[in-house]
């Protein structure tokens, strides 16, 4: 980091630049921060002319938002995105970086620019909630299709499809080595992990002989091979002689002897309606969109909602978002993948080649830990702001380099950014632009001492009023009230 912005911060007194209370913020900038990967000028002048609340409604019908450009930056990923994981394994399995670079490529590029801003965010969502570790053996391949296949078509709809469509998603199957269950060894992974983090918490009200009886369950439920298929394809497979077929008891309930396939069925069923899961899925949904401590009576509140509606996720997200817990939300800590990709979004960047995108959010991803679908373990990606307190430097860096237009390959389209500025009135000079724009960042004015803080390490910064101008927005976009949303 540069030295004078590392003493700039360093001298801030305290409560400088930090995040505003929503009570004291813009609405559409609080809806924006919550509800996308962040603001832009083209999102900013349109939740402006149509509402908060139509906004909501807008964002939580996907299938009605028209999204074609998104098609047209995702074309040369989609001969990767689009193939089905045999044929990814024949033609990438030495060159595993290519897939790679096209999932999370792809992931980002959604992030960046798709309309359906609040649809990317449930996917992220899930994708953490059934969380797979693209580092292990074919997993990578795989994901590809549980992305496709499985997450994507459900991250709006009903609990219990994308419970089902998890549990026959051969990458799970893999990662969570059920694919080596059978009768004579279950193997408890699946088991353990769908009661503990898919389903009911750890502490909703299961046993170890619960967590057997499921593995006994789940016994048979593999996958097929390349060599098993004339196609060479990688698909879901019940292993009936693998299954064990004797009577298991899962939460007190019966699961009668000779049941197959439908065994697992019956327990997925059963978890998906259980009031702990109504509860644990309310509270992880809470906690992403309205404070790292669930406020209780909201987390009951969307339980019983996800309940009455059949584990409807619109429901629960409408409950949320109508909420006075969530209108009333603390400042919450922008995860790394969000802060860049709301970086890079806040400065209009537009990266038409795929290979200068990849490398624009990977490397300080990986440097911040949060490179998509790499965490190991089952649990998915932290959600709370303890577990990034110390990715704050590669933050700075990060806003320093999308505030001067150093990302390599990457172009930031200012002319739409100064369309904001000269519908909103703003001459464009060094004072009237740096006083405007924490309003379009941050969704609230400077205070006079906030404000002579940027403007005076503004003008101190070396070249013309253009450079002076990048420097006070890198010191916008490296303060704490950009950090959080």
């Amino acid at each position: 980091m540069p030295e004078p912005m590392q003493r700039a911060l360093a001298a801030m007194p305290p409560g400088a630049l930090s995040p505003a209370l929503t009570s004291q913020r813009d609405p559409v900038a609080h809806v924006i921060g919550r509800l996308t990967y962040g603001v832009t000028p083209e999102l900013y002048t349109h939740v402006q002319a149509i509402g908060t609340e139509a906004f909501i409604e807008e964002q939580l019908a996907p299938e009605s938002i028209a999204d074609a450009a998104l098609a047209e930056r995702l074309a040369p990923l989609t001969p990767i995105l689009e193939s089905d994981a045999g044929s990814l394994i024949r033609e990438y399995g030495a060159r595993r970086g290519t897939v790679i670079n096209a999932l999370i490529g792809g992931a980002a590029t959604r992030a960046l620019y798709s309309q359906r801003q609040l649809y990317e965010r449930a996917v992220e969502f899930w994708s953490d909630h059934f969380s797979v570790f693209i580092g292990k053996g074919p997993v990578l391949f795989l994901k590809v299709d549980e992305d496709r296949e499985a997450i994507r078509p459900n991250s709006l709809g009903r609990f219990r499809d994308l419970l089902g469509a998890s549990a026959h998603s051969p990458a799970m199957l893999f990662y969570l080595d059920n694919v080596q269950s059978d009768r004579s060894a279950p193997n408890e992974n699946y088991a353990r992990e769908l009661l503990e983090l898919h389903t009911l918490g750890v502490n909703g009200g299961y046993t170890e002989d619960d967590v057997k009886a499921v593995a006994r369950c789940f016994t048979g439920w593999s996958v097929q091979r390349p060599e098993e298929s004339s196609e060479g394809a990688i698909t879901f497979l019940f292993r009936r002689f693998f299954h064990d077929r004797g009577e298991k008891t899962v939460l007190g309930t019966v699961i009668a002897a000779g049941g197959g396939e439908s065994d697992g069925e019956q327990v997925l069923d059963m978890l998906a309606s259980h009031p702990s899961t109504a509860r644990f899925v309310s509270q992880k949904w809470v906690r992403r969109f309205v404070s790292d401590d669930p406020p209780p009576g909201l987390v009951e509140a969307c339980a019983q909602t996800f309940q009455q509606t059949d584990g409807d996720v619109r429901a629960l997200l409408r409950q949320i978002f109508t909420s006075d817990e969530f209108w009333n939300a603390p400042p919450k800590l922008k995860r790394p993948y969000e802060y860049i990709i709301s970086l890079l979004r806040a400065m209009n960047y537009d990266v038409r080649n795929q290979g200068s995108l990849f490398r624009a959010v990977s490397a300080p991803l990986q440097a911040m830990g949060h490179l998509p679908f790499t965490w190991p373990a089952p649990d998915g990606f932290p959600d709370v702001a303890s577990a990034w307190s110390d990715t704050l430097l590669m933050r700075w860096n990060s806003a320093i380099a999308a505030a001067g237009g150093s990302l390599p390959g990457a172009i930031a389209d200012t002319d739409a950014l100064v369309e904001v500025l000269v519908q909103n009135g703003v001459a464009l000079e060094l004072e009237p632009v740096l006083t405007f724009l924490p309003n379009y960042f941050y969704g609230r004015a400077l205070t006079n001492d906030e404000l002579n803080i940027v403007l005076d390490f503004a003008r101190a910064a070396p070249g013309d009023d253009g450079e002076k101008i990048g420097a006070g927005i890198a010191l916008l976009l490296a303060a704490p009230a950009f950090q959080y949303r």
